[in-house]
């Protein structure tokens, strides 16, 4: 199926756009939310997939992502509060979707499951099941990050490419593969997904001070008890990762995560981790595995 380009306007008149494969007669929509430094064009296979069994999908690109950027300057630029924004933006776009009267399942990878984790605290009654992708439980060096965030991003930096947190988040990443070849091969087995992610110039960009301030005070609030225990309780949710993602401490922080949601009597969680792959389940090597245990998932 052919995507179609699209565009929102939110009740505090930000204008946002993003990528849209709808099909007639749908049995459900599904919104994703992608990860950091990528856009939503990556998921034209996935969606197509989808289309293909009766799904409609819909992504919108984050700030300093994707279609919202005209000048590659402006690459990785976040508003502030933007982390809390995003939560509540893609809830206007499922609002929007939800008078089709059709069920509506939020997914969300890497950066896009920790706005998932925010949102399922949030809005959790407006969508049927729940999605998360390339995600993490509690982690402690989040609260000093975000502490580090908040004393040395100024409004001089702000818009300024910042290594320290670059490397800070993802310094670590490639270290247990032996002999990598690109600074990404912590991304995916498959070296022809790592090697469009180096060429397309919007992604893998590095992105700003600004970023990293509101990003990280997003997450230093996930695991808060009064905001874990709004969770509804009998939302369907799927944990996905890969065995070898350094962001889900190899399959450690994902089920850590899950062991969280059924400590808050969350009564349908499931956990799927997936060997021989790292990081983009969705584009790795053996793929097809995936997107079948997601089509399952949604349609049970």
């Amino acid at each position: 199926m052919a995507f179609e380009e699209f565009e929102m306007t939110f009740k505090d008149e930000t204008k946002r756009r993003g990528i849209a494969w709808p099909v007639e007669n749908a049995k459900a929509n599904i919104v994703i939310a992608t990860g950091m430094e990528e856009h939503a064009r990556r998921y034209d296979d996935f969606a197509t997939f989808l289309n293909k069994h009766g799904y409609s999908v819909y992504a919108l690109d984050h700030y300093g992502q994707g279609d919202n950027v005209e000048n590659l300057e402006e690459l990785g630029r976040w508003e502030r509060s933007g982390f809390r924004k995003t939560v509540n933006y893609i809830d206007e776009l499922i609002t929007k979707l939800r008078v089709t009267c059709k069920p509506t399942i939020i997914m969300g990878h890497s950066m896009g499951s920790f706005i998932v984790q925010d949102y399922i605290q949030r809005y959790s009654n407006h969508v049927s099941k729940a999605i998360i992708c390339g995600s993490c439980g509690k982690q402690s060096a989040v609260y000093f990050a975000d502490r580090l965030a908040r004393v040395f991003v100024t409004k001089r930096n702000y818009n300024k490419k910042s290594k320290f947190f670059s490397k800070l988040t993802f310094g670590g990443y490639n270290k247990s593969i032996k002999n990598p070849r690109t600074p990404f091969d912590w991304l995916s087995v498959n070296e022809d997904n790592v090697d469009r992610y180096i060429e397309d110039p919007k992604c893998g960009y590095g992105s700003t001070c600004g970023f990293y301030k509101e990003f990280f005070k997003g997450l230093n609030r996930l695991h808060t008890s009064r905001f874990l225990a709004k969770i509804r309780k009998n939302l369907p949710i799927l944990l996905i990762a890969g065995e070898h993602d350094p962001v889900g401490k190899n399959g450690k922080g994902v089920l850590k995560l899950a062991k969280t949601y059924k400590k808050y009597s969350i009564e349908n969680v499931e956990t799927i981790i997936y060997p021989n792959m790292r990081h983009e389940i969705l584009n790795e090597t053996g793929k097809e595995v995936v997107y079948e245990d997601i089509l399952k998932f949604v349609e049970n």
